[in-house]
Order: structure tokens, then sequence, then C-alpha cells
């Protein structure tokens, strides 16, 4: 033998590294009050997960190598004739196609980690060399039993038989464990739970070189072929899958999350009841977080509507998506802390601005124009124009920078990139950001960022918001009246406790969101496709608000203490111009002002016989909605019609609130001189008032309604609303 001979023999014969055969670590995720909320069971010697040959189907090892080594044993760790055949392969096919590989060098790869390149395969045939001088075959074969990753967090035969088929890996038939052994090359993407036609195929062509290599009869193949995919519940599920595999990327064995079992167990039922309820309307996920306001702790997430789905391991609270108008809260905020007042009027009427893709008209979500609207409905109602008119008046580059401090990285683009539809749509958010930047309403203004591990410290809030704007942004997100234009009454978002709450619905159903809460904890829900379909016209109101309701009705079990107080003084203001109420102004509110606000001029809108001297901005709006001269809330000569509720409006009736605090006003403007009104609904007389002719009607049954008005006799108007059950309960 020549020096040559005995270096390599030495080589072969030198002790085998201690570090391959360390015991791998055992990782655990415990939930906030400690309870295992996953263990990732990884191969260690007295393990349960890890067994040797006689705890496994004979059929394992058959399938196992008929598919991956078929001359196992025969040679000596590297099979010339599988690397030669190999090589041929990949110079005809000018790539790639073929590795070769044994399952001593597998092993190899997954003791020592994996090598990259041609030079990488020799370091790895030469690694399975050394195993195979070391080691006998049963013991490399054991070794490829239990370090093998099959999927889905499984580690070994025996995790991954448990993992799918909730058996012993002992129990396994030919034809599942085929199934198991399919998996090997990718199991990600041959997973019988995401994709149960490619796992099938795969299996089937494990049978097929069981038969090939003689370790299976052809007719003992073809019935294990027809023996269908199925998967056996497993013992206990899998909670926050998402969450844990975020956690998982930390250093330590244990991994103490903010999450709470008991509520998550909770929130992942109601997540796969609502997506049950939307069957049908082309939704596949709903992302969802929970946020202690006072930390910052995330109590519950989910990533996706099911962990198992082709796409379910995308993570929807990570997920960048169209922010539809969730963002319009932090625009007020900052007006707010300008010179804006809730009570102050914002134009809601056609506009048109010059933008570098041509002209540009901003619409409502509801195709209509209001008109004069405070900025109070304007929020609360979610329009879009006059969201549009306060970027342009706080300026675009100004909310950016906001937004950015408020913890949403992806807003990376220039602002002229953005534009003035910053705050309707025109961003990217994920769930994360947008929930942990809602709760800093909560916390006055201060922003936290999302924490996920109770060893992570808790940092110092930082102070973002004025604690006075965004105080007033929550009192009108909690404000059920100042809503009513956009949703309605008594739907999903009205709460029986304190809480303030915003939708939004990105361009085509794609996304549509709903975030809030109380002044404990704030929940953020997404609800959509992560390939980007459209949804089957789901609104934010209609697909996510019913299961934000349902999360936060589980958290606070109904009971919240009240939001923040706003440190304001109230303010009479004439409904209509939004100024100071005059002495001719016939409907008059009340709203706050903080103390930097400017106190608003008296109401020069309106003459002593009720007509209205319209502004410029809102003259022709007035001329095409019949208005003219006429303020529509003034008894005045002007022709009597209904003044609320609006043509279209839609209602909700919760089962669980008492009827009588659950009744629609009708009100009506009426001529000078007018004695008496009637109210029917579908024909019935529900009420024969006189003035001030406003009657609160009680809905008995779900579904359209017509209301009709008459005034002395004669037919007024007739309107069409519909009343629906409430989804959110």
């Amino acid at each position: 033998m020549g020096l040559l001979g005995l270096l390599a023999s030495a080589a072969l014969a030198w002790p085998l590294p201690r570090v391959w055969f360390e015991p791998l670590e055992h990782r655990v995720v415990v939930d906030r009050h400690g309870e295992v909320l996953h263990e990732r069971r990884l191969p260690t010697s007295g393990h349960a997960s890890w067994v040797e040959l006689d705890a496994v189907a004979p059929a394992v090892v058959d399938a196992l190598l008929a598919s991956e080594d078929h001359r196992f044993g025969w040679h000596p760790g590297v099979d010339p004739v599988a690397v030669f055949r190999a090589g041929i392969a990949n110079l005809r096919a000018g790539r790639v196609t073929q590795g070769g590989s044994t399952l001593a060098q597998q092993v190899a790869r997954l003791l020592a980690g994996r090598s990259s390149g041609w030079p990488g395969k020799l370091v790895e045939a030469w690694r399975a060399l050394r195993l195979t001088a070391h080691l006998s075959a049963d013991e490399v074969l054991v070794l490829h039993l239990n370090r093998a990753y099959y999927g889905d967090g499984a580690i070994g035969i025996e995790a991954a038989s448990r993992t799918y088929l909730d058996e012993s890996a002992a129990g396994l038939s030919v034809a599942e464990a085929a199934l198991l052994v399919g998996l090997l090359p990718a199991p990600e993407a041959r997973s019988p739970r995401r994709d149960p036609k490619a796992a099938r195929a795969a299996r089937d062509r494990v049978l097929d070189r069981m038969v090939a290599t003689g370790r299976l009869s052809l007719d003992e193949a073809l019935l294990a072929k027809e023996e269908p995919v199925e998967l056996r519940p497993r013992t206990g599920g899998r909670l926050a899958p998402h969450a844990v595999e975020r956690l998982l990327a930390r250093e330590g064995a244990q991994q103490r999350s903010t999450l709470d079992m008991r509520l998550q167990e909770r929130v992942e039922g109601l997540v796969r009841a609502q997506l049950s309820e939307l069957e049908g309307r082309q939704v596949d996920h709903a992302a969802v977080m929970v946020l202690d306001v006072a930390t910052g702790d995330v109590l519950a997430a989910v990533g996706s509507g099911d962990w198992d789905a082709s796409d379910g391991q995308v993570d929807g609270t990570r997920a960048p998506r169209s922010s539809g108008s969730t963002l319009k809260p932090f625009l007020y905020a900052l007006a707010f802390e300008g010179d804006l007042r809730p009570g102050e009027i914002l134009p809601d009427v056609p506009l048109r601005y010059s933008t570098t893709h041509g002209v540009w008209s901003p619409e409502n979500y509801s195709e209509r124009f209001h008109g004069p609207v405070r900025a109070r409905e304007a929020l609360a109602s979610s329009l879009n124009v006059p969201a549009v008119v306060l970027t342009e008046r706080v300026g675009v580059s100004e909310l950016q920078q906001r937004l950015q401090a408020l913890g949403f990285e992806h807003l990376e683009r220039r602002s002229v990139e953005y534009g003035l539809g910053l705050s309707i749509g025109g961003a990217e958010v994920t769930l994360e950001e947008l929930t942990a930047a809602t709760a800093s309403l909560a916390r006055g203004g201060a922003w936290l960022p999302a924490r996920w591990s109770l060893d992570a410290p808790v940092p110092e809030a930082e102070p973002i918001i004025e604690p006075e704007a965004a105080a007033l942004v929550l009192d009108v997100l909690s404000d059920p009246l100042a809503r009513v234009g956009g949703f309605g009454r008594y739907g999903p978002l009205e709460r029986s406790y304190p809480a303030a709450v915003k939708t939004g619905t990105s361009t085509g159903y794609r996304d549509n969101w709903t975030v809030g809460g109380t002044a404990d904890v704030t929940v953020g829900v997404w609800v959509g496709n992560f390939d980007g379909r459209s949804m089957g016209e789901v609104s934010g109101v209609t697909g996510a608000a019913p299961l934000w309701a349902a999360v936060l009705d589980a958290v606070t079990e109904r009971e919240a203490r009240p939001l923040p107080e706003v440190a304001g003084e109230r303010e009479r203001l004439c409904r209509l111009s939004g100024l100071a109420a005059g002495p001719h102004c016939p409907h008059v509110v009340t709203d706050l002002r903080l103390s930097h606000h400017t106190a608003p001029e008296t109401c020069d809108w309106h003459a002593p016989d009720c007509a209205v001297d319209w502004p410029a901005t809102y003259a022709a709006w007035a001329t095409e909605q019949g208005r003219g001269a006429h303020d529509p809330a003034c008894r005045s000569t002007g022709p009597a019609h209904i003044a609320s509720p609006a043509d279209g409006a839609v209602f909700f009736v919760d089962a669980q609130r008492p009827q009588a605090r659950q009744r629609i006003p009708l009100r009506a403007a009426t001529p000078l001189g007018a004695r008496r009104a009637v109210w029917r609904v579908d024909g019935d007389v529900v009420a024969e008032v006189g003035p001030p002719f406003e009657w609160l009607w009680q809905p008995i049954a779900p579904g359209p309604h017509r209301i009709a008005l008459e005034i002395d006799g004669r037919s007024a108007e007739e309107i069409s609303v519909h009343v629906g059950a409430s989804a959110g309960r």
C-alpha cells in the first residue's frame, strides 16, 4: 500500500466528530402562563420519537431503500453506478436533474450540514465513506430514519407517522409507508395536507420503484395505489403555527411567548367560523392580532385561515396588503393636532386633481357625495373625498413621516409616488403594523412595537401623537351616531361597551380590514386572499368586522373601561355649516373643540326664511341634489320630504340588545304651517304625529322595507331601507 493509501486508510479510521452525534435540541414554545403551545419533537437518544429498526414497519425500510438507495449495503457509502448514471443524465439535460446520493451521503448531510456546489458534493461523499467505515448498515439506516425531515415540523419517521397519520411507524401499511417516504425529497411541496394530488403521485412513484427493485409485487402495488390518502386527526392539533415559527427562530430551547393559549384557541375557532360564514364568497384566509395596549404584548395571533392550505403558511400578520381606509385615523389625528375641529365642515363633492397619470376624481365607497360633512362624520363613516381634501391640507410628506414614526415600515417610496391617495388605499401595510399603530391611540398617542416574547424587554413607549388628538380620534371612532351615514346602526361595529373601530376595503374587494378596540386591548383583522384574487363583494363591515366583534367580545367579555376622555369643551354648531349656531340655524348639534382649536365664527349660511346661501364649493352639489336655496332640515316653503333615514340605508338588529334601544328615528323636513304627519312602513301606518313629525320605529322583521311619509293628507316621499341581523356576536 502506498503513502496515499495509508493516508486514506488513516483518515477513514479516524474517529467521527462527536458533534455529529450530539442530541438535537428539544424546542418548546409556551404561552404567557407556562402552558405548552408547541413542542417540536426532535430526535434525541431516549426521546419518544427515536425508533430502532424493530419499531418500524418493514414496508418503510423497503420503500426507503427502493426510492433512495436500492444498492444500500453493497457500496461503501458512495454508489459509483448511481454517480455515473446521474452524470450522464445531467450532461444530456445540460443541467442537474439527478443527484445519485446514497443514504449514507444523505445522513452525512443531515449530521454535518449541506455543502454547496461540486466541491461540496465531494466533501459529502468523503463523509459518507467515513460513516460507512465506522458504522454498520443498520446503524446508518437508523440514523436516516430518525434524522430525515418529513415536513410540517416532523423530524424522523415516528414523528412523521404521528403528525400525518396519528399512528406509530410500526403500524404503517405499504401505502402509508410509501406516502411518507415519498415526501423526503421535497416535504413542503408534497405535503398531503397542502397538495394531496402531489403527495399521492409521489407515493405511487415510490410504489413503482418498490416493484422495479423486487421489494413488492405488482398486484400488491396496484392494491396499495387504490388506498386513498386519508389524513387522520392529529392529537392535540397545532396552535398558533405562524407565531410558533417566528418564536422558534429565536435562540433558546424554551420560548416564553406572550400568547394566551385559551384565548388563542377561541380566536382560531372564531376565524374558522367566520370563513365558514363567508363560504362561496371567494374568501380563503383571515388573519387576526390581539394586542395588550399597556405592553404591546401579542395575546393571540392567527396568520391564515388554514396552515395546511397550499398557501396557508403565508403569515397574514406580516404580509403587506393594500391599506384601504385604515390609515384615515392617523390622518385625522395629525389634522386635529393642527386646527381641525371635529365639528368643522369638510367638502364631500366631486373634485378633480391633476396627477402624473392624468386627471383623478376621488370617489366614496358608496359612489355618492354628501356635500358639507362634519369631520366627525367624515371619519366615522369613512368618506374618501374629505380624506383626500384633508391630506392635501396637512401634506402628503407630513402624513407619510407620521405613519413611518408609527411603525409603518413598508412606506418606503417617495411621498410624491403615494400622492393624495395615501390615506385611502394608496399604500401597503401589514396587520402587525396597523394593529400596533392603532393601539397607540388608546395609549395616549405613544407607540410600542408588537411584543411576541416575554423574554424580550418592554421598550419605553415613544410619544408620537398628541394625547388630546389621540383621544379625540377614539371619541369619533366610538361614536355610533357619527357612523350612521356609512354603516347604519347596531351592526358588528357597535358594541355594548366603549370601543373605537375603523374598517377598510381595498380596490376590487381584494382586502378588507377592521381594527380597533377598548382602552385595554386592540384587535386587528384582515380578510382576503394571499394571491390577490378579489372576494365576492365582501367589504370591511361584512367580512372583517363580524370577526373583529367576535374576537373583541371574547377578550373583553362585554365589559371594558371607558376610552380616554377628551380634554376639550363643547360647542353649539349649525348642523349644515359647522359654524357656531346662529339665530336662524334650524338644526343645532354639539361637538368637541380642543383647547388649541380656534373658535368658529357664527353661521352666515342661513337667512330668517330658511333660505341657504351656499358657498361656492357646495353650490353645484346643492343644485344637483335639488336643494337649491333650501336647507333640508328647515321647515320652510320647500317641499316636504324624509330627512332621515337616507334612501338605501342599512340597519342591523342585535337579538342580544333590548328592543327599546334599537329603534330607528324617522324624521321629516316639512313646510311652515304643516300640521300632521303619517309614517307608513310597508304600507302599514306606524305613527301619526304632529310637529316636529319625528317617530322612533322599531323594526320587527329583517329584510327590505319601504318607508313612506304623508304630510296633511298628501304623499311626500317614499324610500327603501334594509334591516339585517347582526353577524358579530
